[in-house]
């Protein structure tokens, strides 16, 4: 059985910041058409809710991105991002959102990527930022929640579209899961 998460941010409390942000944003955008972009799958429930507050005209448009950590010789991770975009960022009004910004690594990245293919501006919104956990410099103009100080390092953040091994996705909030608890139940279930 899965563990019940603890609370982080309630589902109004959600609801409140996203209704915050999605007048932010149409103010930054006003009289232009946003090209909202979500990284696939964890943005989407943010993606949804926040659209829907934004008073503008909006596309939608999904990215993947994977990372693929494979541990080197002497034991260090390397990642390798993968990404793939199936429609022109040209001359666009680029919103990306992102759903948690930890080390930066992968939002580098993608802003690298999509700047090359000259948006007329790029803007990023993140569910959760987290400055504490960054090894690249690198901000979202919003965020709807920000975690200063880094979390327990045996928690993960689930609900509200973020998921553990596809699981807890749909919850209304955002909660937090012990690592350990998890850890021990994949050990179980390959007995």
């Amino acid at each position: 059985m899965m563990p019940k998460p603890a609370v982080l941010f309630g589902q109004e409390e959600i609801a409140r910041r996203v209704r915050d942000l999605a007048a932010e944003i149409a103010h930054a955008f006003e009289g232009k058409q946003i090209c909202v972009v979500g990284r696939m799958r964890s943005c989407l429930v943010f993606m949804a809710d926040l659209i829907r507050e934004i008073p503008l005209d909006t596309t939608c448009h999904f990215m993947k991105t994977s990372s693929l950590r494979d541990p080197g010789s002497g034991g260090a991770a390397r990642t390798d991002i993968v990404f793939s975009a199936e429609f022109p960022y040209e001359d666009q009004d680029i919103l990306l959102l992102d759903p948690v910004i930890d080390t930066g690594i992968t939002l580098n990245f993608l802003l690298d990527h999509i700047r090359e293919r000259k948006p007329r501006s790029l803007k990023v919104c993140a569910l959760i930022d987290k400055p504490g956990d960054r090894k690249i410099e690198v901000n979202p103009d919003w965020a709807a929640f920000t975690i200063k100080e880094p979390l327990p390092a045996d928690s993960f953040i689930v609900g509200y579209g973020l998921d553990y091994d596809e699981h807890y996705r749909g919850l209304p909030y955002l909660g937090t899961i012990p690592r350990a608890t998890l850890s021990r139940r994949g050990t179980e279930a390959s007995k």
